[in-house]
């Protein structure tokens, strides 16, 4: 019998020479994940850079939003009938206080306080001069009169403005979108056809920065120059324009998806993050109330505490 041209291969000759390739897959794999890590650092980076806070691993950013949110409306609401200046001033300490305990910056504070200031002279400056008083005007420079009882109101409308403000954006630094949604989707009953496309709104907000730059870009690239201060109203018009037919495109696209996988026609839906109510919510509650009972206290104490009920 002659021997075959093609001699037998020895065992594993024909083995797969898998070792060199199985490495190369095994780290390709690695550098995706690693960079789906990195990905995900960043976009968490730049939520809270948008939020203005840092990593929410505080005490407040683990309570429930929807009870968060509860305490921020109440606290709104009583600030909303008071009328002295000292009381929402107090107020406005422990505003800045929940703030840093929350992980906010400092400087990130003090930014947020700025236009909060500049609208509170403004009410200032109009019930000081405006309003209407009984007595006669306390300070006249030339044409202007103003009242002690209108600067003290206008002052009790600013401060209070800046406490209520103040105490929302600690609510909105120290709490997660998708969160609250599903917070108040399970605890305070809304309806999940609300809940979940405004979420998903929400998420389309940061993208607005980027494509208003592009927008610019491209004008300019076009030579596109406004001149004077009508022309650049003109481009803020046809910029507006243009992001606001984005948003409707991008709009549309979601609505369509989402009514292609019928989300509208579940009545009753499942969940896959879940927010539960704990004692720690229930105590968080009660530090609330007691710290509005103690600062109402001493505005009286200190004889300031004026409402409009008298």
């Amino acid at each position: 019998m002659a021997r075959s041209a093609f001699p037998a291969p020895r065992s594993g000759a024909l083995r797969p020479r898998a070792t060199g390739s199985g490495r190369r897959v095994r780290a390709r794999a690695r550098a995706r994940s690693g960079s789906t890590a990195a990905d995900r650092t960043r976009r968490s980076a730049r939520r809270a850079r948008i939020a203005g806070a840092g990593p929410s691993v505080n005490v407040l950013a683990r309570r429930d939003p929807t009870v968060k949110l509860a305490v921020v409306f109440a606290i709104s609401l009583l600030l909303i009938l008071i009328v002295d200046p000292v009381t929402p001033s107090l107020f406005l300490v422990v505003a800045i206080g929940v703030a840093l305990a929350g992980g906010t910056r400092p400087a990130t504070i003090l930014r947020a306080l700025v236009p909060l200031s500049i609208l509170g002279v403004g009410f200032v400056w109009s019930n000081a001069v405006f309003a209407a008083t009984q007595g006669p005007a306390t300070w006249t420079i030339g044409p202007v009169h103003a009242s002690e009882s209108g600067l003290r109101f206008g002052l009790a409308i600013a401060i209070r403005g800046m406490a209520i403000g103040l105490f929302s954006l600690a609510f909105v630094w120290t709490t997660d979108p998708t969160d609250l949604v599903v917070s108040l989707i399970q605890h305070a009953r809304v309806s999940f056809r609300i809940g979940y496309p405004l979420l998903a709104g929400y998420r389309f907000l940061p993208f607005f920065t980027d494509e208003y730059a592009q927008v610019r870009l491209a004008r300019r690239v076009r030579g596109a120059v406004p001149r004077g201060p009508l022309g650049r109203a003109r481009e803020a018009v046809g910029e507006l324009v243009t992001l606001l037919s984005d948003a409707t495109r991008r709009a549309t696209r979601i609505a369509i998806a989402m009514d292609a996988r019928a989300f509208a026609a579940a009545t009753r839906r499942t969940y896959y993050r879940e927010t539960r109510l704990t004692w720690d919510d229930a105590l968080f509650v009660l530090a609330a109330a007691v710290t509005t009972t103690a600062l109402l206290v001493l505005s009286a104490w200190l004889g300031s505490l004026r409402t409009v009920l008298g």
